[in-house]
């Protein structure tokens, strides 16, 4: 009987320590489940309801049960709408800004109110709008501009500087394909709104222009320390020490960034906590030594790293490491005892009370895993026998890298889609290395402003260890360092994190646990689960049944409401080019082309590695069963060469037609050696799998076209696929001869859905073929060209026949499902929207 009422007491100790001293957990939970719910909101999907539904049923079993009282209910109720409508609120654009005065000339004045990045290429600077100049007049206009400068330029132009920018807004490209780069939110987390690419000549500076004294101070000295570190090292080491100090990697050399993401250890040029508590622990260490102690040092401290961080342009990992360590001081001050995961949960509410887009950037989410994973694995890792054998000195690096591994390697398998297979390697040599880099470094750099000497010396001595990074690094070139995977979809990785939180729950459940501060998130679980009296062991089972049952549906949801039976095409938008994905409902796979681009304009390859690979991964596919170049043009087949290089293709089906480049050449030559099987097609062949997908040829014919105004356009292949009762044309790049032939023949070329030959070019007999065709909707794969594509006649062909059109220019991928007898046609829009349907 004491025993029970033991319990109870800890469970009523531990509620109220969770909900009294530590509720801005709950609150920071609750805003962050707010931003997740406004990003679904603009889905239209069902999925939308999950959050509110899953905060109703828990807050209104915790009140019905006395957990806890109605005031802090609406106190979390509160926190979640705020979270829904701050993120709604950042998504959009300021009324009356810059985005209204898109694709027309104007003149932009406005202030540069960061540091320029120089590329290879270009210069770019953040432009802070004052006024935007049409034919029409001068408007006071609210943004933020990206301006990219191209050409040699004779000037360069500084944080402060006002300009004067002629050239055309461009409003940036949100997500194009599933699982792909979203640059519009990209942008937009930074707080930019637009993008201009002016010429030198259309820039010009019009002296002092309006920027706050604190931020100028900020720039300034972060300019400064900067160009002592370059004054002070050679190259790479100074673009390296600059990288670590302050995180700003576009002056590293790209071959020495690509040997630290492939290492594993690209965070390591983020500002973390590493950092910014060399930064406290530099400044506490001096005052020390003169004997400085009490409180004043310690808020000078909490000074020192908001600075810190502020100049490294308020990262998150800056921000998040900053507030924690300030926290930190100020218990101390106060005489407080110092809670992490409150600190933690304070450090994020702050950070997305100012940018809640931050909440689904890679940065933040991979600072914040790190973190949690510190704080929760450390002390379990400590005690395995395995690490029990290692002297304290060792141990301790080696399970802090262990930890924070384990927290961010599912993040960046789903993110970057490669497991670095020797990160704890590389990262064991390096931690100690970054150390005393960064406090060398910052010392030094710091020290140079008032003794250059002695900061230039402090510097100097710092580069043996920068070079031995930039050796170790190279290592991770070899072979099976850094391998390619498909990533994970986003239930497998809550169930992945699901899997580590309840080991975690076992550890810090059985009797002996540590009952730290460490651990007051899992103690505050376990009162959920200790012996409960009678009178409260209902609401207990109760608020359980309906977490689990909450928990239960959003985990299934895929699995609940897949549809199955059903065949999928996507039309990947690779710019100017085409490639489609076709996935049957038996598991196979066929890829339509693969976009790439003309060599004159860049290696045809690198539309494969930067869209076409990435979207294979995130579907999922491990092997391509047939791959389909429909005529030897780089936009169509250039893609293929690091698909091949990646993935096993059984088949190569192929034009007949032999007039083609030399990387085509390559690409045969490296299907052959790859053990795929080459096959030539042409009208009247068929090839099907065993869910009743069939391909029919139907072009180019059996005597090739010869002397045409393109022979390798009009010598495409051209096939219908058939599924059930739906038929989708694919008609690669012919002209108006071989649409004719088609035409003329007697072919069916009924078609549900039919892919506009040419990118949607000139054809005179479109009208024809959209007649005979009769298609419901037309796809057309077309990026930004110089060629005139879409053709204003194909374009008023189509509406005047009543098709329905999608674009790959104006909606991203277009993704067409049937089950054989309804297809459905859906397009991809910003924030992953699913809009549209046939």
């Amino acid at each position: 009987m004491m025993e029970t009422g033991y319990a109870a007491a800890v469970n009523c100790r531990a509620i109220g320590e969770l909900l009294f001293n530590r509720f801005i957990l709950v609150i920071t939970l609750a805003y962050i489940l707010g931003i997740a719910g406004g990003k679904l909101w603009q889905s239209s999907s069902y999925a939308v309801y999950l959050p509110g539904i899953l905060i109703l049923l828990v807050l209104f079993t915790a009140v019905r049960f006395r957990f806890i009282d109605c005031f802090k209910a609406v106190l979390i109720l509160a926190a979640f709408t705020a979270g829904g409508a701050a993120f709604i609120f950042a998504q959009q654009p300021p009324a009356g800004g810059v985005l209204n005065y898109t694709g027309e000339p104007v003149y932009v004045e406005g202030t540069v109110d960061d540091e320029p990045i120089f590329y290879s290429d270009n210069v770019s600077y953040r432009l802070k709008v004052h006024s935007v100049e049409t034919a029409d007049g001068r408007f006071s206009v609210p943004g933020t501009i990206l301006v990219r400068v191209y050409g040699d330029s004779a000037e360069t132009y500084w944080f402060g500087e006002k300009l004067r920018v002629r050239g055309v807004i461009i409003e940036p490209k949100g997500l194009r394909n599933p699982g792909g780069f979203d640059y519009r939110y990209h942008l937009k987390s930074q707080g930019i709104d637009a993008l201009i690419y002016p010429k030198a000549s259309m820039v010009e500076s019009l002296g002092r222009g309006e920027l706050s004294r604190p931020v100028e101070t900020a720039l300034r000295l972060r300019t400064s320390l900067v160009k002592v570190i370059e004054n002070s090292l050679p190259s790479p080491s100074d673009s390296l020490l600059t990288a670590i100090l302050f995180g700003q990697r576009q002056r590293l050399p790209e071959q020495v960034a690509d040997n630290f993401r492939r290492a594993g250890a690209g965070h390591l040029m983020a500002v973390s906590g590493l950092h910014v508590g060399l930064v406290a622990g530099l400044f506490l260490g001096v005052c020390r030594l003169f004997r400085l102690q009490g409180r004043v040092p310690l808020v000078i401290a909490i000074l020192l790293v908001l600075a810190y961080a502020y100049m490294t342009g308020l990262r998150p990992s800056a921000v998040r490491a900053a507030l924690m360590v300030s926290l930190a001081f100020g218990a101390l001050i106060l005489d407080r005892e110092n809670d992490l995961p409150s600190a933690l949960a304070f450090a994020a509410l702050t950070t997305l009370f100012f940018n809640p887009l931050l909440l689904f950037t890679v940065g933040f989410q991979l600072s914040y895993a790190a973190t949690i994973s510190l704080i929760y694995l450390y002390t379990p890792l400590m005690e395995l026998p395995v690490f029990q054998r290692f002297p304290l000195p060792l141990r301790s690096p080696l399970v802090i890298t262990m930890a924070a591994q384990i927290g961010v390697l599912p993040l960046s398998i789903y993110y970057f889609h490669a497991l670095p297979t020797t990160a704890l390697f590389f990262n064991l040599c390096l931690i100690p290395l970054i150390t005393f880099t960064v406090g060398l470094g910052l010392a030094g750099a710091v020290t140079a402003l008032a003794i250059p000497l002695v900061g230039e010396l402090l510097i100097w001595a710092s580069r043996p260890l920068l070079e031995l990074m930039i050796l170790i690094t190279s290592y991770s070139k070899l072979p099976f360092m850094y391998v390619t995977v498909n990533p994970p979809g986003i239930i497998t990785l809550f169930i992945i994190y699901g899997i580590i939180g309840a080991v975690l729950l076992i550890y810090y459940l059985r009797p002996d646990a540590p009952e730290g501060g460490k651990v007051s998130l899992f103690l505050s679980i376990k009162t959920l689960l200790l012996p409960v009296p009678a009178a409260r062991r209902k609401a207990r089972n109760w608020f359980l049944i309906v977490l689990l049952a909450v928990f239960t549906v959003v985990s299934l949801k895929n699995i609940i409401f897949t549809d199955c039976g059903k065949l999928t095409v996507t039309f990947i938008d690779v710019g100017q080019g085409a490639s489609a994905l076709i996935e049957a409902p038996c598991g196979t796979v066929i890829l339509v082309d693969a976009g790439g681009e003309p060599s004159y304009l860049g290696s045809p390859r690198a539309v494969g590695e930067r869209v076409v690979l990435p979207f294979l991964r995130y579907r999922g596919v491990r092997e391509i069963d047939m791959a389909i170049v429909t005529h030897p043009h780089e936009d169509h087949f250039g893609g293929f060469l690091p698909v091949l290089d990646q993935l096993n293709v059984g088949t190569m089906l192929v034009s007949p037609v032999q007039d083609g480049s030399d990387y085509y050449e390559d690409l045969l030559e490296k299907a052959l050696s790859k053990g795929t099987v080459i096959e030539q097609a042409s009208a009247g062949q068929t090839w099907s799998c065993r869910c009743g997908m069939l391909l029919e040829i139907i072009g180019p014919p059996q005597t090739l076209y010869n002397g045409s105004k393109s022979d390798l356009n009009n010598n495409s292949l051209v096939f219908i696929l058939h599924y059930g009762a739906v038929r989708i044309l694919f008609t690669g790049d012919i002209e108006d001869i071989a649409v004719k032939d088609l035409l003329s023949s007697d072919l069916d070329l009924r078609s549900d859905l039919l892919l506009i030959p040419h990118h949607g070019g000139y054809l005179e007999s479109m009208p024809a073929l959209l007649e005979v065709a009769d298609p419901a909707a037309a796809v057309i794969q077309v990026g930004n060209n110089s060629f005139g594509h879409p053709h204003p006649y194909t374009i008023s062909a189509l509406e005047k026949s009543g098709t329905a059109l999608y674009r790959n220019d104006l909606h991203g991928a277009i993704i067409a499902e049937t089950d054989g007898t309804v297809l459905n046609i859906y397009f991809i829009e910003q924030d992953f929207a699913v809009t549209g349907g046939q």
